[in-house]
């Protein structure tokens, strides 16, 4: 299972989910959570500081890939909000977890 968590509120997260089906065939394969309170953020100490200074309260990019029992097996943080890893990146460390 794939989960994204964004810093909006669920109002404007549900307008992604129509321009995200356009772009892939229909297909949003993603469970897409709201931390608007930035409580996820906060608690796994995400926060992009600069972004908060100017009232944005965003996380830096993160990835994580957890195991059955929910152990983290890999992150990936970023400041650079440009910097993501590939699918490819990914997939392998998935891959590791069989």
């Amino acid at each position: 299972m794939i989960v994204a968590i964004a810093p909006d509120a669920m109002e404007k997260l549900g307008d992604i989910i129509p321009k995200v089906k356009a772009k892939t065939d229909g297909q949003f394969l993603v469970t897409l959570l709201s931390d608007a309170d930035h409580m996820v953020i906060d608690r796994y100490g995400l926060l992009n500081v600069e972004a908060a200074a100017r009232g944005r309260f965003l996380p830096h990019p993160t990835t994580y890939v957890l195991d059955r029992k929910g152990v983290v097996r890999w992150k990936f943080t970023e400041k650079d909000y440009k910097v993501r890893p590939t699918n490819e990146v990914i997939l392998k460390e998935l891959l590791k977890l069989e």
